[in-house]
């Protein structure tokens, strides 16, 4: 759109190449017809020469991609650039701009891009919150509707990682839903306009161009579906939606927001559902990882895989990468298999490297702290360790009272009861006692209208404790002693 707005704004004689226009079937076509279109520019001048995708005429030499035709039209290019700049006087040097876009700014061959050739580059980044207001704005300029100011103004910081074009797409979903919707109720098309309601629903199904390949369509959890656990949520609140609403008082302190958080404690305590609720809540972009498939038998896929992770996640910042079990990751280096030690150590560099992590956090889960590499433990990777741990009295109140308010239970069970009665076990264990009612409650009765506090009992006698003593005192000596070096 930028090239096309340059040719509207000027009164230069413009030359348009695409890759397609000046491949020919025959040996030299693709360089006679890149001659033939700078020949026209010089003699036509001042003239704008516009490439649109140039990685696809001038690859690399020195990929696979390049064959012996796309060198020659590389070669072409390049003698035909350095026409362009001949050294002549500075009134002859003809008046000639070549303006060239690509998203493949790395497969573009390097020859070109010095001085003399492409010398300015220019990045068009995804825009930021104050663009995307802009660009909704341009885009409800056209359409009748009845949105107010101040939610557009919301809209626009709530589409993180959206480009130009999701935003365009988002407008003509909501377009579509509001034609659908007159057409059930039988408004005439001229007297439908666009309403807030239309356009959240359609940003429930337009997802940002980056995330699309990895997107996975996470359950909508929220923090009230989390019995208990307080202290954590609030802690994860600070690290991930204080810099994100505060970014000012942040600045102003001089000091940076945490870059990742290690939740670890005993199985079935909810670590999963809480990274969940943290990506629901703060409205980020969600990647999860399963650590399986980083592992890859060629030398090298496996830290490619990686690097792919986050430079997705950057590229639609701000947002949260979870590894859940990260332990199989992380085991302390010499103490795994060398494929694992690699993988480890370009963690290492993406999460503290060279290159910045942006507004990309890390949320890591594992029941196993002790066997995760010190290096990762350490403050500016991994800042926080937030212990989550079995629910207490009044956690376990809440999440029978979160459990039962989607089932049908019998006035005569008593939660306060199993609240007390469930005592050391883990928030999924308490789960599974309802679940489990439920099943002896229609194994007695295919029909029963409701699940009765027998069936609970029979429930709570079956029931497997998985946490232990041992395994609490663990916790607790490793909570106190802080990060223990592997």
């Amino acid at each position: 759109m930028l090239l096309k707005a340059v040719s509207q704004e000027t009164d230069a004689h413009i030359l348009r190449i695409s890759g397609p226009s000046i491949v020919g079937k025959y040996l030299g076509d693709s360089e006679n017809a890149l001659r033939k279109i700078f020949d026209e520019a010089k003699t036509y001048q001042p003239s704008v020469i516009v490439i649109d995708e140039i990685d696809a005429i001038a690859p690399r030499r020195d990929s696979d991609e390049s064959g012996g035709a796309e060198g020659r039209v590389v070669s072409t290019l390049l003698t035909l650039f350095d026409s362009l700049s001949a050294s002549s006087p500075v009134e002859a040097v003809p008046r000639v701009v070549v303006v060239a876009a690509t998203n493949r700014i790395a497969s573009i061959d390097p020859s070109l891009r010095r001085p003399g050739r492409l010398d300015k580059e220019i990045e068009l980044k995804i825009p930021d919150a104050e663009a995307r207001t802009e660009i909704l704005r341009l885009q409800f300029t056209s359409i009748p509707h009845a949105v107010p100011e101040a939610e557009i103004d919301r809209l626009g910081a709530r589409t993180h990682g959206f480009v130009g074009a999701d935003l365009a797409a988002l407008c003509r979903e909501a377009v579509m839903g509001t034609i659908e919707r007159g057409a059930d109720a039988g408004i005439a098309p001229d007297e439908l306009v666009v309403e807030l309601a239309d356009v959240e629903t359609a940003l429930a199904s337009v997802r940002p161009s980056a995330m699309r390949e990895i997107f996975l369509e996470m359950p909508k959890v929220k923090w009230t579906d989390i019995g208990g656990q307080e202290e954590v949520k609030q802690k994860l609140k600070e690290a991930v939606q204080w810099p994100l609403s505060h970014p000012e008082a942040f600045k102003r302190l001089g000091i940076s927001p945490p870059k990742g958080i290690l939740l670890y404690g005993p199985p079935g305590c909810s670590k999963t559902l809480t990274a969940k609720a943290l990506a629901t809540e703060a409205g980020l972009n969600f990647l999860a990882v399963k650590g399986p498939e980083l592992f890859n038998k060629f030398v090298g896929e496996s830290e490619r895989g990686v690097r792919e992770i986050f430079r997705k996640a950057r590229n639609a910042s701000p947002s949260i990468i979870f590894f859940d079990e990260i332990d199989a990751l992380s085991t302390a280096r010499g103490h795994g298999e060398s494929g694992g030690d690699r993988v480890l150590t370009s963690l290492l560099n993406e999460m503290d490297g060279i290159e910045a992590l942006g507004n990309v956090i890390v949320v890591a889960a594992t029941n196993r702290p002790e066997i995760i590499d010190s290096a990762l433990m350490r403050p500016g990777r991994l800042d926080r360790l937030l212990y989550v741990g079995p629910p207490d009295l009044a956690a376990r109140r809440q999440i029978f009272k979160i459990r039962f308010s989607k089932m049908a239970v019998a006035d005569e069970v008593d939660i306060e009861d199993l609240a007390k009665r469930t005592d050391g076990c883990s928030g999924a264990e308490i789960v599974s006692v309802c679940q489990e009612a439920g099943i002896y409650a229609m194994n007695e009765d295919i029909d029963s209208p409701c699940i009765a506090l027998r069936h609970f009992e029979q429930a709570l006698a079956a029931l497997t404790r998985t946490i232990t003593p041992e395994m609490l005192k663990f916790y607790e000596e490793y909570r106190a002693a802080g990060v223990r070096r592997a």
